[in-house]
Order: C-alpha cells, then structure tokens, then sequence
C-alpha cells in the first residue's frame, strides 16, 4: 500500500496529465507502479494519452525515484492521502476526477471519511442580502444539529457565515481551499482557519506553500461536490463559481438545492 501511494504521488507530478487521465491510466493497468513501468506501445492503449504527453510521462519518469520522491515529500507534507490509502474519502473515489493527492490539516474523523457522517456543502454569494445571512446561519445550524458535517471554503460572504455558525453550534465543519493547507487565504479568514485547525478539518489537492492561483479556485470546486451527499446553493449570480459546484454535484450525482435571493 505504501509504494502504490508513492507511485500516486509521482505520477501527480506528470505535466499535462489531469485527474481524468490519471484515473484511466490507473483503470487500464489497475496499478499505478505497473503503468509506472509501461513501454510507450503500452501507454498509448490509454484512452486520452497522445504522444507528446507519453513523452512527458517517460520523461518524467527518468527524472523521478518513487520511493525516494515520496520521501523526500514527507518531509515537508506530512498529512497527505492518495487513492491508495484506507482513509481517502470514499465519496471522492466515486467521482471521475478524483485527487491524485488529497492534503489535510486538522482533526481527522474516520468516520466522515468512511461516508458514515455525512457531509452537505454549502456555498453562496460572497456579496449576500441579509436575507442570504440569516437563511446561511440557520441552515448550517439545523444541518450541524442533525449531525450533518458542514463542508465550504472559508470564503467572505456566505461560506464563511455558514461554517461560522456550524462551529458556533458546537459541529464540526469541513474547509476546502485553493491553495496549500498551511495558506490563509483570503487573510480575513485567518480567525476561522484557526477554528477550523482545531476542531475540523482544512483539505487541499495542493501541497503546503501553493499560493493562491485563479485557476485552482475552479478546480476546488469539483472537492467540494465530490466530498458531499449534497450541495446547497445560497443566493448566487449566473456568473457565481457557486454554480460551478452545483454543475459538479450534478455531474457526480449529488443532490443540488438552491435558496434564492429575496427583494429587500
């Protein structure tokens, strides 16, 4: 288990070879050490891998030691799952574009890893009505009262009041972030990421220093669908990346409900 986990850090490392491929190449040869070892002929049976990215990945892997990679990586990301591991998230094995490498920092449940707790996200407008504010801070509490795990990405706005008031009411509650795990971003969050350290947990497919980029924002996203039994929509824009989650949840059969806004 230890060296396919290395061999799913090393093959993250490939340049142009996203989640879904990653996921093929994995289903193809079911172990990432053997694709490890494919010849060219073999890898280009691979639904998706065209030559130049084949070069890439014999490239890279002329420049990389499994074991010694992973280690040398430990030394600076310690707290880290990929597929390999028991304790990765059973949801997000269901979905196409799983993680290769999933970083946490905090207060781990077993439990809510295992899909016996579940998890309902819930994302909004960062520019909410107070109608947005009171309808966020009393769902999330209802949704912690019943048990739920509330999962969003710290953001000013909606996210941030709903994972607020889940912590107020004693739950537990699941921040997904764009950036590496020891990042505070957006700096406003720096009290909530604190809160979230000791009694949830912060999550990341990004490695510890990674500073905030636009595109990893997009990505996030599909972390929070794939993470959850549910999304919930508060109050979002046609232009919000709030409906990006909601595509996602979609796309992976997650249920998606959405409050509207209300004329004040």
């Amino acid at each position: 288990m230890t060296q396919e986990r290395a061999y799913w850090l090393v093959w993250s490392q490939v340049s142009g070879l996203g989640p879904i491929l990653l996921k093929r190449v994995y289903d193809y040869f079911g172990s990432l050490e053997t694709a490890w070892q494919a010849n060219k002929k073999e890898l280009i049976e691979v639904g998706g891998l065209g030559q130049s990215l084949i070069e890439v990945i014999v490239e890279t892997r002329e420049k990389i030691d499994p074991e010694a990679f992973l280690k040398e990586h430990l030394q600076d990301n310690p707290n880290f799952w990929t597929p390999a591991d028991p304790e990765y998230p059973r949801l997000l094995l269901e979905i196409p574009s799983l993680p290769p490498v999933l970083y946490y920092q905090g207060q781990v449940e077993i439990l809510e890893n295992q899909g016996n707790i579940p998890c309902i996200a819930l994302v909004g407008t960062r520019s909410p009505t107070s109608h947005g504010r009171r309808w966020a801070k009393k769902i999330s509490l209802t949704l912690t009262q019943a048990g739920f795990t509330i999962v969003s990405t710290m953001a000013i706005g909606l996210d941030g009041e709903a994972q607020q008031s889940c912590l107020e009411a004693g739950g537990r509650t699941i921040g997904i972030v764009g950036t590496g795990v020891d990042v505070i971003y957006p700096a406003s969050a720096r009290q909530l990421f604190q809160d979230i350290q000791k009694r949830g947990l912060l999550l990341s497919e990004y490695p510890k220093g990674t500073k905030a980029e636009r595109g990893n924002f997009v990505a996030r996203n599909r972390l929070l669908a794939g993470l959850s039994r549910a999304v919930l929509v508060i109050e979002a824009s046609e232009t919000s990346g709030c409906l990006s989650t909601a595509r996602y949840a979609n796309d992976f059969g997650r249920d998606v409900y959405i409050l509207p806004n209300s004329p004040e």
